[in-house]
């Protein structure tokens, strides 16, 4: 009876090895999931939504049928994340509102996943990050990393003083960088339309007349170097020529 006994322990503790061994995550599986995770692509398209009738009031100064035609637009993200697989999932972090979404391969269109985002009023950071799945050996297992930026409505690019300077990075609808309080925007268009500033708001340095000055000082104190260096040149010049000449007569001849 012990003998039996011993026996089928034995038969439960090699099948209870070969089951455990089966399920380790080994290098191979770990190094196919990475693979996978770094094919993980996020990228937002601007949209254009039509708002509800009953949530907005139509602009003065339309009348009859215009008044029922009239509809108000907004715009909002949308964001997508592809390449997912059912070895895969991802957490969607967004920093404006501190909140962590989970999306699985269930939650995608063929491996896409979509969202929408509709706040343009702030710079959103979304911090997405790939994990195994469950139906791996490797299961929650952080693999790859994302970062995704949405940039900010900018309302001055509806203010008349950016007609003509559209190319002004403050003039631009949409900023990936903080705007600036409405003084400092009229001061740097200023400085913009007087070409103190690019389009891209860094200074323009012109050159001075001591930078000028300089250059002419260096000509004239090395004058005798520069025109022996130049004639070396040329007389090497017709040297080489003379002799490639000479070598191509002689083969004719």
């Amino acid at each position: 009876m012990k003998k039996i006994s011993a026996f089928i322990l034995t038969l439960v503790t090699l099948f209870w090895w070969c089951d455990t061994a089966w399920a380790t995550c080994d290098v191979n599986e770990s190094n196919t999931l990475n693979s996978l995770a770094v094919r993980v692509n996020a990228s937002y398209e601007l949209m254009e939504g039509i708002l509800d009738p009953d949530e907005y009031t139509p602009p003065d100064g339309l009348i009859g049928d215009e008044i029922d035609e009239f509809e108000a637009t907004y715009n909002y993200y949308r964001i997508y994340i592809s390449n997912i697989t059912e070895d895969l999932y991802v957490t969607v972090y967004n920093e404006v509102t501190d909140e962590v979404n989970t999306y699985t391969y269930a939650d995608s269109d063929n491996g896409t996943i979509t969202f929408d985002y509709e706040n343009l009023l702030a710079i959103t950071n979304f911090v997405i990050t790939v994990y195994s799945s469950d139906v791996t050996n490797c299961p929650n297992t952080e693999l790859y990393t994302i970062y995704l930026t949405t940039p900010m409505f900018n309302e001055y690019s509806t203010y008349q003083m950016c007609e003509g300077n559209e190319e002004f990075y403050l003039c631009h609808p949409f900023l990936s960088v903080s705007s600036v309080g409405f003084e400092q925007f009229v001061k740097y268009l200023e400085q913009y339309e007087a070409g103190h500033i690019d389009q891209e708001g860094e200074e323009i340095v012109e050159p001075t007349e001591e930078d000028s000055n300089g250059f002419i000082d260096f000509i004239t104190d090395h004058l005798t170097v520069i025109i022996i260096v130049v004639v070396v040149i040329v007389l090497l010049g017709g040297l080489i020529t003379f002799v490639i000449i000479r070598k191509q007569r002689s083969k004719i001849v």
